[in-house]
Parts: structure tokens; sequence; C-alpha cells
């Protein structure tokens, strides 16, 4: 009797080893591969096409208070000013399947519904460097001598400058637009006008299109490959940057942001594509965390050094002479604008950066890019996506109010997008996955204990049972 009881026992603690540890975390892993996927009718496809929820959408812009005394020469004063707050609302069109590649191809909007009850009214005065005449005549400082002139002398028709800064409410910079003066005949301000109208200058805008994405449906083989980009407007990798040494800039990597793949490890990285930036980008894995009782990884953005690290050599304008300042990025390949990115108040970038302007202080709290990041479902539990944009300032001799200027990185604004699941979604996270898993660790817990009791105990009253045996034959024999 004993021994069968061990033989049961064993055979417990066989199973609950086998179906805990083996088969139950299999099979678990082939559903949640199967569960995310692109492919039409899926949860997750109608989750990524339109988002149920919008993200919060802030703008800080930074004041200048003594634009006078920066045109003579001076060191740029700054204030922050903000946030101006948005519902910021993602979605996808002209969706098309692709079933021959397995692949799905869309354009990416983003639209803005302003939210003066949660921030700033937008009819603040800001004094900021003129976004056009500034982005202008710095580009054209590339051009040829004869060039130059003729864009300087077409610049001063259109914006005839006083300043070289100008003093607007905050929607009409941003949103509404500034008055320009196209009406002169002059060839170069013509043309000007015609680039301006083109959209040739950034700024912030609803309702704006981000490119024509096309991405992996589904995983197969490799459950990190859902989502990803396999090309951007027609192209399988960019034409953007200088590829040196092997360096792969324009290599599309990761996904459209909107969409991570499943039980993804911190050494895979969170790769996605930023049209914005036309790069990919992943941010570092910092370490394990909890958000409303899920364990979670944490994540943190860098732009690392160009100059010292190979794989970002192709971002120097001419390697090694002139690459961007450790923690920033030059735009001017990506935008055609002199414009840099970065972490807000350049943010772990070098310290001459902070220390060019008054009016910085970088903190983690308020300017790291930070995600916290559930890797067996892949979802983003928390994000703020921070980045500054800076004018590269430079000294113009043909613009008079811009014959003086230190030759500097301005901060103009900076922006945070950010996402926090509520507790009720994590909840139903929890309930899905986590539930699930803890589970199965009782049932493979409590079937090695009492398979392992049931043995002990067995083997222990078996050995009594034969040593009884023995002592009751020895007193016979006597």
């Amino acid at each position: 009797m004993y021994l069968k009881v061990m033989i049961v026992s064993f055979v417990i603690v066989l199973l609950g080893a086998l179906i805990g540890f083996l088969a139950f975390p299999m099979i678990f892993k082939q559903l949640i591969k199967r569960s995310v996927n692109l492919k039409p009718g899926s949860e997750t496809r109608q989750l990524w096409e339109k988002m149920p929820f919008p993200l919060s959408f802030k703008i800080y812009v930074f004041n200048v208070t003594n634009s006078v005394n920066i045109e003579a020469g001076g060191k740029p004063q700054l204030e922050e000013v903000g946030p101006f707050v948005y519902d910021e609302w993602k979605d996808k069109y002209d969706i098309v399947d692709i079933e021959a590649e397995n692949a799905v191809s869309f354009n990416m909007r983003n639209t803005f519904h302003f939210r003066p009850d949660l921030g700033l009214s937008g009819e603040e005065l800001i004094t900021m460097p003129h976004p056009l005449l500034q982005f202008l005549s710095i580009a054209n400082l590339a051009q040829p001598a004869e060039v130059q002139a003729a864009v300087a002398q077409g610049l001063d028709l259109i914006f005839q400058p006083q300043s070289a800064f100008i003093t607007a409410k905050f929607k009409d910079l941003f949103y509404a637009g500034i008055d320009v003066n196209c009406g002169s005949d002059h060839a170069a301000a013509q043309a000007i006008c015609q680039q301006f109208q083109a959209g040739a200058v950034p700024g912030a805008g609803n309702h704006t299109n981000a490119g024509r994405f096309k991405v992996q449906r589904t995983s197969g083989s490799n459950q990190l490959t859902v989502g990803q980009v396999l090309a951007y407007n027609e192209a399988e990798q960019l034409q953007v940057w200088q590829e040196t040494n092997g360096s792969r800039c324009n290599r599309l990597r990761g996904t459209d942001g909107t969409i991570f793949a499943p039980l993804m490890q911190p050494q895979h990285g969170l790769w996605s594509y930023s049209a914005q930036l036309c790069r990919s980008l992943t941010p570092k894995a910092m370490g394990k965390t909890n958000y409303n009782q899920l364990p979670a990884q944490r994540y943190e953005l860098s732009f690392g050094s160009p100059s010292t690290e190979p794989d970002l050599h192709c971002f120097c304008t001419d390697f090694p002479s002139d690459c961007p300042a450790d923690g920033t990025m030059d735009l001017m390949r990506c935008s055609g604008t002199p414009l840099m990115a970065s972490l807000p108040h350049f943010y772990q970038a070098e310290p001459k950066q902070v220390e060019q302007v008054e009016g910085l202080s970088p903190t983690a709290a308020k300017h790291a890019s930070t995600m916290i990041f559930e890797q067996l479902s892949g979802t983003v539990l928390s994000v703020y996506n921070r980045l500054q944009f800076s004018l590269k300032v430079k000294p113009v001799k043909d613009v008079p109010t811009m014959a003086q200027l230190r030759p500097l990185a301005m901060p103009l604004f900076w922006i945070e997008e950010s996402l926090q699941l509520d507790e009720k979604i994590t909840q139903l996270l929890h309930k899905k996955i986590f539930a699930v898993l803890n589970a199965n660790n009782w049932f493979r817990w409590l079937c090695i204990g009492l398979g392992s009791l049931g043995c002990i105990l067995g083997g222990l009253f078996l050995h009594l049972s034969r040593s009884d045996a023995k002592r009751v034959g020895c007193s016979v024999e006597e």
C-alpha cells in the first residue's frame, strides 16, 4: 500500500513539473503569440487602427526676455511658458491588406483637440526667434555667396525685419499662422513664399499625416516581427543619412510606435521608427519596476553620442569634424531646417548646451523620456515621450538684425506626449495574464509539494512497516 502511495505521489510530482514548468508555459506563449496580430477583425487590429482613448499632448514654449540684448551679441535669457494642453487622437486610414506579403499598408494621422481647461489659454504673448526669417537665413548660409545675397534681399522684402525675433500669441505662432508680405515681384521673394506655402517650415498642425507605412501583420515563427515596419513611403530604407563604416542610420527598425510584440526581453530593445526625426530609436532598459501591481520593465530614451558611438557616426554632418553635441540630433538632413532635437532643457546633453543660455534646469522627473512596458503582452503601461526642438543660431552678416548673434542652440519649445493606463485597464490585463500565471504557479508547486510529502510519508511508513515485520519475524523464531 505504501509503495503505491509513493508511486502515485511521484507521478503527481512529475506531472506538476512537466505541466507547470514545460507544457503550460509553451502553450501559454503560443496563445499570446496568436492573440497579438494585425489580421482584419482581431482585437489587436481594432485597437491599433484607432486608439479608443486620447493621449495627453503638452507644449512648453521658451519665451525670450532679452531679445534686444541677444541681437547685440548677448546671452539669451529664457522663461518656460506652458503647458498648452491637447487631447491627441491617433488613427490609421487608407488601410490596405497585402495578403501575399502578410503585410498591411496605411497612413497614420494625429488629431489634436485643444484643452484650455487643463492648461493655458493660447492667448499668451510669446517672444521667440522669428521662425521663418531665422530658419531660411541660417539655412541659406550653406548656399554660394551670390545665392545668399539674393535670398537675403528676398527675405528683407518679405519680412521687412526690425528684429530677428517675433512677439505673437501662442495660437498664432503654432497654429493660426503669422502674416508675411508676399506681394513683391522679386524672384527670390516669390521663391521663398512658394516654399512657405508648400509647408517647408515645420510646425504644429492638426490632422498631421505621418506618411505611408507598410508593416508586418503577423509574427509567423518569430513573435518579435509583428508590427515591424517593412517600408516607409514605398521605400524599404531611408535615403537621408550618409552611411559610414557599416553604420545603419537609414535602416527601418521596429514598429510604428503604436504596437509592440509580446514576449519581448530587455535585450531586444523597443525599436520604433519616428518620421518626425527620420530615424529609428530604442530606449534603454533601466530595470524592473511595478505599475498598478503589474511587474514591468522601465525604459529611458537617450540620443547618445554621435561623435563616439560608431553606430551613430552617420548622424554627423561630416564625421569626425562636424558632429552634433552629445545628447542632441541635427535635423537639417531630415527636415531641411536648422533645427536640433534633444530631450527637454538639454537633459543628458553636454553641459555646454545648458550653459549657453539662461533659464534651463534639466531634471529627470520633468524632462526624461520614459516608458513602462509589460513584456509578456507587449503592452505599454505608461509613457512620457518628451522632445525639445532648438534653433541652430548663427550670425548672418547679410541680415542686419542677425549679424551679431552668438552661435548656439536656442531652445524654442518642447513637447510631451503621455499616456498612463488606469487601474481598471491594468486589472483586466492582470486577470487575462497574471491570474492565469499565478494559477499555474500554485498548481505546479502544490503538485510538487503534495507529491513530495506523499513520497516522504509513504517511504517513512514503508520503512516502519518493514521494520515492524522484521521484529515480528524475530519474535516468532524465539
